[in-house]
């Protein structure tokens, strides 16, 4: 970790708490560290704009993964309008959707985020991970 200023630190609590909300299982929980207009972009997923967007995109998440988690692996840096932050994305497989044989194993992924604050709010959210890595991670 980088030295950071007051901002940053509290950016970085920010965006642990968001990290919190998107695996808290609760539909809503994201919403309070949202601005009013925010933007998702998923390198999976595409360009979600506005919460309602936002909500089903992560409801459709939640549907299939319902113990979904998204872990800040405690690497951050920060730039005057947003912080990166790296991450561990991991949930159960609950159907053969990922082979039969897979169902009640755990996957995890890798995965960068970029935040773009607005005071202490997200407006925007950039995930990259690799769609693939999941069904990767349950082979031997």
């Amino acid at each position: 970790m980088s030295e950071f200023d007051e901002t940053d630190l509290a950016r970085i609590e920010v965006a642990t708490r968001l990290f919190a909300a998107w695996s808290s299982g609760d539909l809503d929980a994201p919403r309070a560290y949202l601005t009013e207009d925010p933007v998702l972009w998923d390198s999976v997923g595409g360009l979600k704009e506005g919460w309602e967007a936002i909500r089903e995109y992560f409801g459709h998440g939640l549907e299939r993964y319902p113990d979904l988690a998204l872990v800040p692996t405690g690497e951050f840096w920060a730039r005057p309008d947003g912080l990166a932050l790296q991450w561990e994305m991991s949930a159960s497989v609950v159907d053969d959707s990922m082979g039969a044989e897979h169902v009640g194993k755990t996957w995890k992924v890798p995965g960068l985020s970029f935040l773009v604050f607005d005071g202490m709010r997200v407006s925007a959210e950039y995930d990259y991970h690799d769609k693939g890595a999941r069904q990767r991670s349950l082979e031997p």
